[in-house]
């Protein structure tokens, strides 16, 4: 009697590892799914990375654009070509 319980037992443990086992590489929940979720998380984590370094520069712009003044006339002057009134621009091609 114990005998067969025993048997019942393991087959039913068999029959539970094989599902599982299908489990594992089923194409809906298994390990090529969990793949493509690890890959689309690495490629978030590296756009999140950059965005983070580009905010980083940013504020260490904002920083350096509201504490030097020489700069943001530097910055103008180049950027929108401004001229001094006691300066002259010279445009060459």
């Amino acid at each position: 009697m114990i005998q067969g319980k025993k048997q019942i037992f393991l087959f039913l443990l068999c029959v539970v590892n094989i599902f599982l086992v299908f489990k594992i590489f089923d194409d809906q929940s298994g390990l090529p799914v969990y793949k493509d979720l690890r890959l689309k998380i690495e490629r978030v984590q590296e756009k999140i990375n950059d965005v983070d370094l580009l905010n980083r520069q940013l504020s260490s712009e904002i920083r350096v654009l509201k504490k030097n003044d020489q700069y943001v006339e530097r910055l103008i002057k180049r950027e929108l070509f401004y001229v001094a009134d006691n300066e002259l621009m010279y445009i060459m091609k």
